[in-house]
């Protein structure tokens, strides 16, 4: 999460040496060439690491065998130990079959991890359902929130940095995307390494039990930080402060865009493991979708109600949001025992 908050930071930093250095055209046949190696090197260098184990006559036998041995319910313990002798050794025949390593053609192949009468369209569709889930929902609008808030700055700063009276280059205002890669780098220390440590710290003094909604106490700290960025950034902008305000605002809205995803998201694996993949999956797409149509709407917003309305409304937002962490952890354990034995966790 921290390398792909890195990415949209960098890239415009660097975007604007290359703008003014050559042109915006060249900026797109860069990222075109890059993309273009990238996939290249994706394409060929990374097979498919999920397969499909096929059942060996060892392994059917040894089954059979057990199945065996729990149904006649031997009472001599002589003929006991000799079914579990029989067991074992079929169980180490199994162990010991070896397949034949795939060709890299073979590993090359679209279909090599999809197991054999699988519907590919009901594949696709399996994520869905777990937006009934109130961790997904929860993941869900405080990802898109701390997303939103960083995918505004970054549209509407060169309106405000290029014009009058800062007036400045595009080299020169690609820069503010240095205080948005300190800002990815402290949001994903917090989310991370120190929502470990004092997950580590709580479980002791709980007597070694861990509680997955102790991973959602440090969201207090984005929950802070990031309105309070937002409302830097809308006042700086709409009363003509001098740029440090700009850029300490976007820099403690970044915050947020590591520190809550990367929270959250570990939080959903600690309570919903066999469906995790799943579930980042759905997150990330309806993320996408919600950015998109903010996107398509903050401009008009902007326009409408001014700077320090849009972002002290965006800040109001943001709080609500993450209030909605306070049921989460008081609430989740019972959540988590209720919708343990859901059919869309268990199939």
């Amino acid at each position: 999460m921290n390398a792909i908050a890195q990415g949209n930071t960098i890239g415009p930093l660097v975007c604007g040496f290359i703008v003014t250095s050559l042109s915006w055209r060249w900026h797109k046949w860069i990222a075109f060439i890059l993309t273009a190696i990238n996939w290249t090197i994706v394409l060929l260098l990374c097979p498919e690491t999920r397969y499909t184990r096929p059942e060996s006559e060892q392994s059917s036998a040894a089954l059979s065998q057990t199945e065996q041995y729990n149904t006649n319910q031997l009472t001599d313990q002589f003929n006991q130990e000799k079914q579990v002798g029989v067991h074992q050794a079929a169980v180490e025949e199994a162990r010991v079959g070896e397949t034949t390593k795939k060709s890299w053609i073979q590993e090359m192949s679209l279909w090599s991890g999809i197991p054999k009468g699988s519907n590919i369209v009901l594949l696709f569709l399996r994520p869905l359902p777990l937006v009934v889930l109130p961790v997904v929902i929860f993941s869900f609008i405080t990802y898109s929130a701390s997303l939103a808030w960083v995918l505004a700055i970054n549209v509407l700063n060169p309106f405000v940095l290029q014009a009058p009276p800062y007036s400045w280059k595009p080299d020169i205002n690609g820069l503010i995307n240095i205080p948005g890669l300190i800002g990815n780098l402290v949001g994903g220390l917090i989310g991370g390494y120190c929502v470990d440590k004092y997950c580590d710290w709580r479980s002791k003094k709980n007597n070694g039990v861990f509680q997955p909604e102790t991973r959602l106490h440090l969201l207090l700290l984005p929950a802070i930080v990031v309105p309070a960025g937002s409302l830097l950034f809308g006042y700086g902008v709409g009363d003509r402060l001098h740029w440090t305000a700009i850029f300490f605002g976007y820099g403690m809205a970044t915050v947020g865009l590591t520190a809550v995803p990367v929270a959250t998201f570990a939080y959903f694996g600690d309570c919903y493991l066999p469906v995790n993949a799943d579930a980042l999956l759905l997150v990330n797409g309806l993320k996408n979708i919600f950015a998109f149509g903010f996107l398509y709407g903050i401009l008009p917003w902007i326009t409408q109600t001014g700077y320090i309305n849009a972002f002290g409304t965006q800040a109001g937002i943001y709080v609500a949001v993450m209030l909605f962490t306070i049921p989460l952890v008081i609430f989740g354990p019972h959540i988590r025992r209720s919708t343990a034995g859901w059919r869309i966790i268990l199939s």
